[in-house]
């Protein structure tokens, strides 16, 4: 890979990749070393984005005191539903999260917002190889009429990058919705997330 990227904090076994053969072997016929990283890590993004997107609608529904929890927004996208945790976190009056904690939070949801924003150019564009200038571009339509598609330039370690960020947006969003939101099990020393 060509960028360095941060590993877990503490691994408390070596790491140990998976090699396997596609089922459809077919499908993966050619593909070079950049190309098999940058399929492997759409996978990657996609699984990272979808966590936070699960823990954006727990998150959301504990805001909004909805239940039952999946019957509330459930067709809404990642960057709604942080978009409307943003909203409702800005206009909340009573103290059910300080000051301090609401601000980190809308920042990170802020954060989520402009990340799915990028996945949109992976999840929903096309991903083409320019032989001329010997990089990887992402073609995306765009919402806006009479508008030119959405066309830029990208690296196999792109995906890897928002996989990661994903990651940790997540961790830090369910942390915080633990504290305020979580529940306390019996034999457990810390609160646990309601909706997992």
């Amino acid at each position: 890979m060509t960028d360095p990227f941060p590993s877990p904090s503490t691994p408390k076994e070596p790491i140990v990749v998976p090699s396997f053969t596609p089922p459809v072997p077919w499908l993966a016929a050619g593909m070079d070393e950049e190309e098999a990283e940058i399929t492997m890590g759409l996978g990657l993004l996609l699984r990272e984005a979808a966590l936070l997107e699960y823990t954006l609608h727990g998150l959301l529904v504990h805001l909004k005191d909805e239940q039952p929890a999946y019957s509330y927004q459930p067709q809404a996208t990642g960057g709604q539903l942080a978009a409307d945790c943003i909203k409702h976190l800005k206009t909340m009056e009573n103290n059910l999260i300080p000051a301090k904690h609401r601000a980190d939070l809308i920042k990170h949801l802020e954060t989520s917002v402009d990340r799915f924003k990028v996945r949109h150019h992976f999840v929903h564009g096309v991903l083409d190889f320019d032989p001329e200038s010997q990089q990887w571009l992402t073609h995306k339509g765009s919402k806006a009429r009479k508008t030119l598609p959405e066309i830029r330039f990208t690296t196999s370690s792109e995906p890897w990058e928002l996989a990661v960020q994903f990651h940790d947006l997540n961790v830090k969003i369910l942390e915080l919705d633990i504290e305020h939101f979580g529940e306390t099990v019996e034999g457990q020393t810390r609160k646990v997330s309601v909706k997992r």
